[in-house]
């Protein structure tokens, strides 16, 4: 498993990371002791600075970086090249510890479970089913969690559940695994399910799409529920938007056979991460109940789709030029996405609220359903995400890319003309 020094964090910005951290350590016999209380947010950007293949999961870099950092400290010295050998021995140790099946539910937005079939899904080794009532093992029971409250599983009445299954090493790991297939599937399954369907009207509790999270996840290892001293739960949650108008199983089952052929043809995508990632923004935006931060979620979609990776500044430039290749009237298009973008940065950036983006997010939604459906079953010869970028950046325009044709072969021409006769 190599750990790498990743350059998008400048030396001497890791450097005053590490002095920072120096600065409010001391060590002493009994180890080391902390200055001040808000190291957290140190942790939390320390993991921008390396790079870990195979790549894991952002909670797990955060954990890793932590450690390494700790260690590091009370060690000496403090330097890249520690941390790299300090976080890749601490990986080693947990490399070595055995998986375990771990089991995590949840209620799921679907009325008349009862009387419909379910279904199943596989990602990414986590297995996902949808059951109207659960197996004993996985029944709890109304209990109180200090510090939380009471928590009720069995709310909302009359609903069924979703259960996702995977094996894993680590509980955080398994439930990351776990809340990401879940995410992916939620917002494929909307995706399909809203397939060119334009509402007249919304308001501030409606959301576009209607499946996502339940209230608790409920999570166990070997058949032993987790949950005794912690909780994980959808803190967007309000119950009587869950119960206003949510989908008939049945509907659910027509768009499974879609949701099941857009996994298979991602399994083995060439630039399968960046689909993922922006079908799971689509997700975000799909179950918010805000117009302004749906439009925020999708853009960053369209953002992640069309922008690279390590792209500093102009993405909004980017997405308008990349964003309309494919559309039948660019120019209208693309005062759309430019009116889009204004109200996305005067939201940003002047911290406005307002909720009149009803008719633009679903001018977006369309759009991006479009493009990430397109490039899942359309994107498998291109050789990866830069590939893509490449091809959508040239011409629309057909005489253009007729002209470009002869100035390439030409050039090929003049190279191969060039080239030493190959010895006998």
């Amino acid at each position: 498993m190599p750990i790498t020094r990743r350059k998008l964090v400048p030396d001497r910005a890791l450097a005053a990371l590490f002095r920072d951290f120096e600065e409010h350590t001391e060590l002493s016999e009994q180890g080391l002791s902390y200055t001040r209380h808000d190291f957290q947010e140190l942790y939390e950007i320390l993991p921008d600075a390396f790079s870990v293949a195979p790549s894991i999961s952002r909670s797990e870099a955060v954990q890793l970086f932590r450690k390494a950092l700790i260690r590091c400290r009370r060690a000496g010295p403090l330097t890249a090249d520690a941390m790299i050998e300090h976080a890749g021995a601490i990986h080693r140790v947990a490399l070595a510890v055995p998986r375990r099946k771990f089991t995590m539910w949840t209620k799921f937005r679907a009325q008349n479970m009862f009387h419909t079939p379910g279904f199943r899904l596989e990602w990414d080794g986590v297995s996902i089913r949808s059951a109207a009532s659960l197996p004993p093992w996985l029944r709890v029971e109304e209990y109180l969690l200090s510090g939380v409250g009471r928590i009720y599983p069995r709310r909302p009445e009359q609903f069924g559940h979703i259960i996702l299954s995977c094996d894993e090493r680590e509980e955080q790991r398994a439930v990351d695994r776990m809340m990401d297939a879940l995410q992916l599937v939620l917002g494929l399954a909307n995706l399909y399910e809203t397939w060119g369907r334009y509402y007249e009207w919304g308001g501030r509790n409606w959301t576009e799409g209607g499946l996502w999270l339940g209230p608790n996840q409920f999570v166990f290892e070997r058949r032993s529920f987790r949950g005794d001293d912690r909780i994980w739960y959808n803190p967007d949650y309000d119950e009587e938007s869950w119960n206003r108008h949510p989908l008939r199983m049945s509907r659910v089952l027509e768009i499974i056979p879609y949701v099941r052929r857009a996994l298979v043809a991602l399994a083995n995508h060439p630039f399968r991460d960046v689909l993922v990632r922006a079908t799971m923004l689509l997700q975000d935006g799909f179950a918010s109940r805000d117009s302004s931060h749906r439009l925020l979620r999708y853009w960053s979609a369209l953002e992640q789709l069309y922008v690279e990776a390590d792209a500093k500044g102009g993405s909004n430039e980017k997405v308008l030029d990349r964003a309309l290749f494919a559309e039948g009237d660019p120019t209208l298009s693309r005062w759309k996405l430019e009116h889009i973008a204004r109200l996305r940065n005067d939201y940003v950036h002047a911290g406005g609220a307002g909720d009149d983006l009803h008719h633009q997010c679903q001018f977006l939604r369309m759009l991006l359903s479009r493009h990430i459906n397109h490039w899942i079953f359309e994107g498998q010869d291109l050789a990866d995400h830069k590939a893509l970028l490449s091809y959508i950046k040239l011409s629309g325009n057909r005489n253009q890319l007729e002209e470009q044709r002869r100035l390439i072969d030409r050039r090929i021409a003049f190279i191969d003309s060039a080239l030493p006769p190959a010895s006998d």
